[in-house]
């Protein structure tokens, strides 16, 4: 049985973490995120660290290019 955990960072539903084996694989369903799609992470919240961490990245990328 899979166990699944939603993604969120700062009220954006970024994707979900899917339990798979003893890890947790990410599934993201926001483009902003699609760099992760399939990473696997030790915990649901090790996922949300990195997803906010990307999110920062793609956001800061995309203030700069204006």
């Amino acid at each position: 049985m899979h166990t699944s955990h939603t993604i969120e960072v700062q009220g954006r539903f970024l994707g979900v973490a899917v339990s798979h084996a003893d890890t947790w694989r990410f599934i993201a369903t926001d483009p902003l995120v699609e760099d992760i799609d399939g990473a696997t992470f030790p915990t649901p919240a090790e996922a949300r660290r990195v997803a906010g961490l990307v999110i920062g990245r793609n956001t800061q990328r995309g203030a700069r290019v204006r």
